[in-house]
């Protein structure tokens, strides 16, 4: 048998015997199953497995069907988001389900260009949804998938210098059916036996073929990605408290990050520390303290590091009012999709529980 077949009737083989149980996988046969699909694949980019579970759970529950999330405002998408990060996948979800409703009669399409032309659907993306929700021929490639080709290959050096040459195998090892199982049974292999850094090599059924094993190097594939510089910025967050129950926010800007979420007022994210200016605070007031909260929030490419001033709001002036503010009760909090970095500053000091 040569060996780009046996790499996937070995692993088709095992994957239906040792498969999760996961609930984007079950009743393949119902109509919704291809949006379930969807979703799972939105949520799965950049956030593990055992995270997403509750979240999907929790979303198909409350949009069973893509015309129920078509028809959902951005802001409850959002707040059913929150602690997944990464809010962009959200928003583009939510475009993808309204532009399927308005040119797919709110079908899901099966072609690869059709779902390429949906917001926040790549190559990986439209591969993996082809071939799952629809059982159709597509290769999809993810960083576990270019694990186990690496490996089960042998190609030294880093996954990104060897982008072209999996890619041009995961086509060869692609078979013409069962693409549903083969699909998920080698993204399963790389999440459950040909792990980042503890393999299971005695249980791998590929092992027999398994260039890296045989050669006894499958420590040193792939080779550690290089390392980005984080960008160090800095802000100033502002806690204004009207009576002691309501709490001014403020929603951030469409298109910056975090887009559309409420946070506590902040100055903009800067290279350089803030110095203290009344002129920069949200609302009038006698007097801000500076609190000894602060917090440095991590994202993907930014650490943030936010120190935070308290004032109570003085009822005697005109407070601020539009659309980008709102005066909100803290018990009343989770009903907004709040930044992180905002939760755990009010939870802080014990005006909320997270």
């Amino acid at each position: 048998m040569k060996k780009d077949q046996f790499f996937s009737e070995n692993l088709i083989s095992w994957y239906k015997q040792n498969k999760r149980t996961l609930p984007w996988r079950k009743n393949v046969n119902d109509e919704n199953y291809p949006y379930k699909v969807m979703v799972s694949e939105f949520m799965l980019q950049q956030t593990g497995v055992s995270t997403v579970i509750p979240y999907f759970e929790n979303f198909i529950n409350r949009w069973p069907t893509i015309q129920s999330l078509a028809s959902a405002r951005e802001e409850d998408i959002l707040l059913a988001w929150q602690g997944l990060g990464y809010y962009r996948r959200a928003r583009n979800l939510l475009k993808s389900a309204k532009q399927i409703c308005n040119q797919y009669d709110s079908k899901v399409p099966k072609s690869l260009e059709e779902l390429q032309s949906l917001p926040g659907i790549g190559v990986y993306a439209s591969g993996a949804i082809r071939s799952i929700a629809f059982d159709k021929k597509a290769v999809a490639v993810d960083g576990n998938v270019k694990r186990v080709l690496a490996r089960y290959y042998g190609f030294s050096g880093r996954l990104d210098q060897n982008e072209k040459l999996i890619n041009e195998q995961a086509i060869k090892c692609c078979p013409d059916k069962s693409n549903r199982q083969y699909t998920q049974a080698v993204m399963e292999h790389g999440a459950l036996v040909c792990t980042p850094k503890v393999t299971k090599c005695g249980a791998c059924v590929l092992s027999s073929k398994c260039y890296s094993y045989k050669n006894k190097i499958v420590d040193q594939i792939p080779e550690p990605k290089l390392k980005t510089k984080k960008q160090k910025l800095n802000c100033i967050s502002f806690l204004s408290l009207r009576g002691d129950r309501e709490v001014l926010l403020k929603k951030r800007p469409k298109n910056a990050i975090l887009g559309n979420q409420w946070e506590l007022p902040s100055t903009n994210w800067s290279k350089t520390k803030h110095k203290f200016d009344k002129n920069l605070c949200p609302v009038p007031s006698k007097l801000w303290n500076k609190l000894d909260v602060n917090f440095t929030h991590k994202f993907s490419h930014i650490d943030l590091s936010c120190s935070v001033y308290f004032s109570d709001a003085d009822s005697s002036k005109k407070l601020i009012s539009n659309d980008e503010y709102k005066w909100v009760n803290l018990r009343d909090i989770s009903n907004y999709p709040v930044t992180t970095m905002s939760l755990k500053t009010l939870n802080e000091l014990n005006l909320i529980q997270i």
